[in-house]
């Protein structure tokens, strides 16, 4: 399946609606210092002509996998988008958010992939108890405890101010 639409029926018939499913194939993309990868998209709805225009209404649902931000283990999490778009055949300066198309076909991608990217955590964990990693050794704390600072009095740079608040002097 494509992100193909056929249109024709609905600038024939415009205000009749006509259901559609299509399968838009979305690149591998950095979101944020990190890349995302979609699978598995459908988008499904109804799509209705006017004059010039296309509206699109739907939803958009994908396999979205990335990394932890946390313990930078991979994550695939299951997402849906409510997929409202517009596509005319001429830009309107006073509508940057209409979709452009020629002839009597468009393209769902680039719709599919903006209502996708609207719904991304602003960032994946694994779990919400993620303990995340060892910032000195590196080493997973969600698979056990580190040992890389069992035994070490290691300098902090917040330790002054631990001593401050021990020695009760004023700030």
């Amino acid at each position: 399946m494509s992100a193909m639409l056929d249109v024709s029926a609905a600038l024939k018939n415009p205000g009749q609606g006509y259901a559609f499913e299509v399968s838009p194939e979305v690149e591998e993309m950095e979101v944020l210092g990190d890349l995302v990868r979609f699978e598995n998209i459908v988008a499904s709805g109804e799509f209705t002509g006017a004059e010039e225009r296309v509206s699109i209404r739907g939803e958009v649902s994908a396999a979205v996998s990335s990394r932890c931000a946390k313990c930078l283990a991979p994550v695939t999490i299951e997402l849906r988008a409510e997929l409202n778009a517009v596509y005319a055949r001429q830009s309107d300066p006073d509508d940057p958010d209409i979709y452009l198309f020629e002839g009597s076909k468009l393209d769902l991608t680039d719709a599919a992939r903006d209502a996708l990217l609207l719904e991304l955590p602003y960032r994946f964990l694994c779990s919400e108890d993620c303990k995340g990693l060892c910032p000195h050794c590196g080493a997973n704390l969600n698979l056990g405890a580190c040992t890389c600072q069992e035994g070490l009095n290691v300098a902090n740079p917040f330790s002054a101010l631990k001593l401050i608040v021990q020695n009760d002097e004023e700030v």
